[in-house]
């Protein structure tokens, strides 16, 4: 075959490639999306634990599902504050939750998972603290909520974490109201999630412990 008929076929299969992203590429980006979610979440846990992050989706995520009967108590975890000279002028994820729990008008009660670090800097710092805290307290299985597109992610953090303890881990992903799956390349924090999602999926699959570089988001 000469020179000129391979380089004619490469610039074919270029071309039908990109004529395949431009008509299917709102299923094909939606499709990549989806597989970042997990949703396994059951009733019957000991504890539901809302990682830290995205606090405006995640605390009315896990008292939905405290209110549904999915698990009696409810946990926020210890996040390191960015910068300590000025933490007190935001309220802390404790008191956040609090005041939601006030808004939704439910009788909730929240509690701080104490860190052993001094704060979580990331969602394997969350899992070591989750593990030490159920296995004090002997629960079987806990919940984390975290946005949707931060769920595969989390499990394998945990998972790995947890690997060869006794308590099960399960997941449920917090919708939000600027982007999901199926419109996100259409705006800029939704581009920024799913694509720094890919970066970190990768660091945490090839980590078997916390990596230093990737903060907790």
């Amino acid at each position: 075959m000469s020179l000129s008929r391979k380089i004619g076929i490469l610039l074919l299969l270029f071309t039908a490639t990109l004529l395949v992203a431009y008509f299917f590429h709102a299923s094909l980006l939606a499709r990549y999306a989806k597989w970042f979610h997990l949703q396994n979440a059951t009733k019957g846990a000991d504890a539901i634990i809302c990682l830290s992050g995205g606090k405006f989706t995640r605390v009315p995520e896990s008292l939905r599902l405290w209110n549904q009967g999915f698990a009696p108590l409810l946990f926020v975890t210890d996040e390191k504050p960015k910068n300590s000279d000025l933490k007190d002028l935001e309220l802390s994820s404790l008191k956040f939750a609090n005041e939601v729990t006030k808004r939704m008008k439910f009788q909730a009660k929240w509690e701080l998972l104490p860190s052993s670090t001094g704060g979580a800097t990331s969602t394997f710092d969350e899992a070591q603290d989750t593990l030490i805290y159920a296995e004090k307290k002997g629960w079987k299985k806990v919940i984390l909520v975290t946005d949707e597109f931060h769920t595969r992610r989390s499990l394998l953090a945990f998972t790995k974490v947890f690997e060869g303890s006794k308590v099960e881990v399960q997941i449920a992903g917090a919708s939000n109201e600027i982007f999901d799956a199926m419109n996100w390349w259409k705006s800029d924090s939704g581009i920024l999630a799913y694509i720094s999602e890919s970066i970190k999926y990768l660091i945490y699959w090839l980590w078997d412990g916390e990596p230093k570089v990737v903060e907790n988001n």
